[in-house]
C-alpha cells in the first residue's frame, strides 16, 4: 500500500506583521488535495484572504460529491474567488494547487510565484514550473530568476479583482519529496539553507527577509498520516480528512 507523508515548514518574515504563506491539506479516500499559498505584501488582509482560500478549498474537496480533475478544480477556485472577493477587495495570493492519488500523476494547477519541485536523494530540487511574474521574459532558470529584482512583479495570482484562470500541469510521481514552496523558500534560501529548513533547522539570515513556507509530500508505504508534520506554527496550515 502506498501512502503519503505530509510535512509543513513555515517561518514568519520581516516584512508584514502577519505571516501571509499558508497551507491546506484534504484527504479524501486514497487521494489528497493540498494547496500552498503566498499573501501579497501589498494587501492589508492578504494573509487572511490567503487562510480563507486554503480553508474554502479543503473543505470543498473533502465533501464535494464530484469527481475531482482541472476542469472542476478550476471551477472550485472560481466559486472561491466570488464568494471572497467582496470582503477582500484590495488582497492578493499566489498559489499552488496539487491533487494526488497514489496510482494517478499529479494534477498541479498554479498562479504566481509558489513553485512546485522534486528533490533528489543529494539534496538538489528540480523546480518543475515557472513563475508569472515579469521575469519569465528573461528566460533564465529558476535560479537565476531568484536574483532578479523584477521576479517581485506577479503577472497571475489569485486576486481580489478579477479571477484568474491558472497553468494547468501534471507530473508523474515517485519516490522522491514533492514540494511545494513558496518563493521565500525557493528564491531567498541557498540549497543549504533549504536542506536545513525541511529538516526543522531554522537557517540564520541577516537582514530583511519574507516568509518562508514548503510542503512536503512524500510517498510511501504504510497507512496514511493523521495530519501534518513539521516546524510550523498551526494556524499557518488547515488540515482536514473525509
Amino acid at each position: 500500500m502506498k501512502a503519503f507523508d505530509i510535512r509543513w515548514h513555515c517561518r514568519q518574515g520581516t516584512r508584514t506583521e502577519d505571516n501571509r504563506d499558508h497551507a491546506g491539506i484534504g484527504r479524501r479516500g486514497d487521494a489528497m488535495m493540498a494547496i500552498v499559498l503566498d499573501g501579497a505584501t501589498s494587501g492589508t488582509d492578504s494573509g487572511r484572504f490567503a487562510r480563507e482560500i486554503a480553508r474554502m478549498m479543503v473543505d470543498w474537496f473533502v465533501t464535494a460529491a464530484v469527481e475531482v480533475n482541472a476542469n472542476t478544480l478550476v471551477a472550485q477556485l472560481r466559486t472561491t474567488h466570488a464568494t471572497l472577493a467582496k470582503a477582500y477587495r484590495m488582497d492578493s495570493a499566489s498559489y499552488v494547487l496539487l491533487h494526488l492519488d497514489v496510482t494517478q500523476p499529479a494534477l498541479v494547477l498554479h498562479a504566481g510565484d509558489c513553485l512546485v519541485g522534486q528533490r533528489d536523494a543529494i539534496g538538489q530540487t528540480a523546480w518543475l514550473l515557472q513563475p508569472h511574474t515579469l521575469a519569465n521574459a528573461l528566460q533564465m532558470s529558476v535560479e537565476n530568476l531568484a536574483k532578479q529584482e523584477i521576479r517581485h512583479k506577479i503577472t497571475r495570482s489569485f486576486r481580489s479583482k478579477r479571477f484568474m484562470a491558472p497553468d494547468l500541469n501534471s507530473f508523474a510521481l515517485d519516490d522522491r519529496p514533492l514540494l511545494a514552496a513558496t518563493d521565500g523558500f525557493w528564491a531567498e534560501l541557498s540549497t543549504d539553507q533549504q536542506s536545513a529548513f525541511l529538516e526543522g533547522r531554522l537557517p540564520s539570515i541577516a537582514g530583511e527577509r519574507d516568509d518562508c513556507g514548503v510542503l512536503s509530500i512524500l510517498r510511501n508505504a504504510g497507512e496514511p498520516t493523521a495530519g501534518v508534520g513539521g516546524l510550523h506554527s498551526p494556524d499557518t496550515i488547515y488540515f482536514r480528512h473525509g
